[in-house]
């Protein structure tokens, strides 16, 4: 069964307040350079970048 990682529950999220919530991962094995995940909340999913998808597929 092919689980959808939440970044919720990942141990790579981080979060930044700077007069808003700014979500990123911060695996050294993103493709993504910035890592940006979401500003105000967290997404439901993971990004289609997120290596741990990568890694489960």
């Amino acid at each position: 069964m092919d689980r959808t990682q939440n970044c919720a529950e990942c141990e790579f999220m981080r979060m930044y307040d700077y007069g808003k919530r700014i979500y990123y991962c911060d695996h050294e094995d993103r493709i993504d350079d910035m890592g940006k995940l979401s500003v105000g909340e967290l997404p439901k999913g993971s990004p289609e970048w997120c290596p741990l998808n990568e890694k489960n597929r």
